[in-house]
């Protein structure tokens, strides 16, 4: 009698195998950097052959897409659900400080791994800008129906970065860069309205 052949255990192992290439991208980026995190180190790390990590990820770009999608699910990036409940663009704007500087502290692993390793290659391009656009459409969605004006959004994601990331450096406690923050932001949102 043949054997039978089922889709479902198949699928199951390709996906399993798909997270083990991951799972081992990632502890390369922590062990050796981004740069130096090659598809052959990924399939010694992941135990399996490089074009099996090549059968998953056709490009470098397809891996790092992966792998920033895999860091940004495990630290639980903000998405729009984080301004339920919540009405007009000002309360929405502190909700999105508060939620974005909590993702901040999360990520402190990760931003040292990616600070740490300055020549990351091309395949990280793809990853960040979509990283920059994710925090572009949770500013527009904040401060909506202000984000029509040119400057709103990208005056808020420079603070939200960079003001913050400064605080912090100096000494100041999350909480602390996050009323620097508010301090900027909200009369400055708040004339932009008038």
């Amino acid at each position: 009698m043949p054997r039978q052949y089922r889709l479902g255990k198949r699928q199951e192992s390709q996906a399993e195998t798909r997270r083990r290439i991951v799972s081992a991208t990632l502890r390369l980026y922590r062990e050796v950097g981004i740069a130096a995190t090659t598809v052959p180190a990924v399939a010694r790390a992941a135990d399996v052959a490089p074009a099996t990590v090549r059968n998953h990820f056709p490009s470098p770009n397809d891996l790092a897409e992966a792998a920033a999608d895999a860091i940004l699910a495990d630290l639980e990036m903000p998405d729009e659900s984080i301004f339920a409940g919540v009405s007009g663009p000002l309360p929405r704007l502190e909700r999105l400080l508060v939620e974005v500087a909590a993702f901040f502290e999360r990520s402190t692993g990760w931003w040292e791994v990616r600070q740490a390793d300055r020549t990351r290659g091309d395949a990280w391009a793809m990853p960040e800008a979509r990283y920059d656009e994710r925090i572009a459409d949770l500013i527009r969605a904040a401060v909506a129906p202000l984000d029509t004006d040119p400057a709103v959004v990208p005056v808020i994601a420079a603070v939200l970065v960079h003001v913050y990331f400064s605080a912090r450096a100096a000494g100041l406690s999350s909480e602390a860069a996050v009323d620097v923050e508010r301090a900027l932001l909200l009369p400055w949102l708040e004339a932009r309205a008038g």
